[in-house]
């Protein structure tokens, strides 16, 4: 089959900064108003330092800025100068946007809203003095720190990500899967490997395979798709997936446990995964192409920091009311995104969300007020299931007080994917980078 590309061209499309995401959160916009301003603007710029530089930090920096104006000063520091998103990323993969499409800057940022960037990463956190020492050595000080590091995974015997990219995080990860699927032979064999909740984007495991199955299908003559499911069913939309699966002939197998990894050589050959199901005996399947996507768990920073949550090893506990962490002698630091532990799903949407709660807080608290107390947020999510119909789904979380935890409000789901939610798919996207780095 000729290897082109099939589907919907989106790379001329227009990147609006009209229309700034409206979330639940979006309703504490004017909550840091004037009485907060005019507390804060008597004393000396308040300092607030922000690490990382994604949808949690980047938004948080932000908004402490618009609301807090002069009297906050906010450093965000970013080893990266750009941010690649994984939003649409998927289309990376098949060909049908540009990577560099979804790389953003901090320029507007600094530029337009005053925020100062480090370049650098961050060594170590001293919670008793208040300070971030970063790896160049220099050391800053804060009045609050926002902690938005992102995601770790969990190893996996055999694993080199050169080699079985995961493409969860990073530019880099993602260029390596769209050459590798570049590159996929006829009667060739792809390996998805999906991991136990919670990890980033719920239903981005079962989006790539369907896509990426259908182009395949497409472009190469007998692929064989496997999905190798941790949990013991679909965990997002199980109906439509089965059915998408059924359509594309990928094949579904739940209640896998991997045990290792062949990560072959450097041309790709001897690639395998090692794994039983439901406990039975031991598989092997070989593969051209692993898309394996490790367990996740919080960033290294959080470890090192003593932020861990020691109930689960795994995540930093909060206080959904502020994003502080609950862990005895580190108040001041609030964690963001998928490195916390609340039950709100890990999204770019909803780190975004909980910046803006955080960001309101932070400014109440440093004025002598209190956190509001009713706060919600809402995750959204639009992407190809194929190469031509966009699926979407969204959720509503509120504060309850008597639990002291968000809490789910409402879901809801697109009817059937179809190619009319192109256009809304951009909007959503478009809008979502406007918010963060516009």
């Amino acid at each position: 089959m000729n290897k082109s590309t099939i589907g919907i061209d989106v790379r001329q499309a227009l990147w609006s900064r009209r229309n700034i995401l409206k979330t639940g959160a979006g309703l504490l916009a004017g909550l840091a108003g004037m009485n907060v301003l005019s507390v804060l603007a008597a004393g000396s710029p308040l300092k607030v330092v922000v690490v990382g530089g994604g949808f949690g930090g980047a938004t948080a920096a932000k908004y402490l800025k618009l609301w807090g104006k002069d009297t906050v000063e906010v450093t965000l520091i970013e080893p990266k100068a750009k941010y690649s998103s994984a939003i649409l990323s998927g289309m990376v993969l098949t060909n049908q946007l540009e990577i560099d499409r979804l790389d953003f800057n901090y320029d507007r940022l600094t530029t337009i809203h005053g925020v100062n960037l480090v370049q650098d990463r961050v060594a170590s956190v001293d919670s008793v003095i208040k300070t971030v020492t970063l790896e160049g050595g220099t050391t800053v000080n804060y009045d609050r720190l926002i902690l938005s590091p992102g995601i770790d995974f969990v190893d996996v015997p055999g694993w080199d990500p050169e080699k079985l990219p995961h493409a969860w995080d990073g530019r880099e990860q993602t260029e390596i899967l769209q050459q590798q699927l570049a590159n996929f032979p006829d009667n060739g064999t792809l390996v998805v490997r999906v991991p136990p909740f919670p990890y980033r984007c719920p239903p981005g495991p079962y989006e790539r395979s369907s896509h990426v199955a259908d182009y395949l299908r497409h472009n190469v003559q007998g692929a064989r798709i496997v999905v190798l499911d941790s949990k013991p069913d679909i965990g997002v939309e199980p109906d439509l997936f089965h059915s998408l699966y059924a359509d594309l002939d990928v094949e579904y197998r739940s209640n896998i446990e991997v045990l290792s990894v062949n990560s072959g050589d450097a041309d790709g050959n001897g690639r395998s995964i090692t794994f039983t199901e439901s406990g039975s005996v031991i598989e092997i399947i070989e593969a051209d192409v692993i898309n394996l996507i490790p367990d996740n768990k919080a960033a290294p920073l959080i470890f090192s920091a003593g932020l861990a949550d020691p109930a689960t090893e795994k995540w930093a506990a909060i206080d959904p009311l502020t994003y502080e962490s609950t862990v005895a002698g580190k108040e001041f630091i609030h964690i963001l995104g998928d490195s916390q532990a609340t039950s709100q799903p890990k999204a770019a949407q909803m780190a975004s969300a909980q910046a803006k709660i955080c960001a309101d807080a932070i400014l109440r608290i440093l004025a002598g007020d209190t956190p509001y107390p009713e706060p919600i947020t809402t995750v959204g999510c639009s992407s190809p299931v194929t190469l031509t119909k966009i699926n979407w789904a969204g959720q509503s979380w509120r504060y309850d007080a008597a639990l002291g935890q968000m809490v789910k409000e409402f879901a809801r789901t697109a009817p059937e994917p179809n190619q009319e939610n192109w256009e809304p798919m951009l909007n959503w996207a478009h809008n979502m980078f406007a918010d963060t780095f516009g």
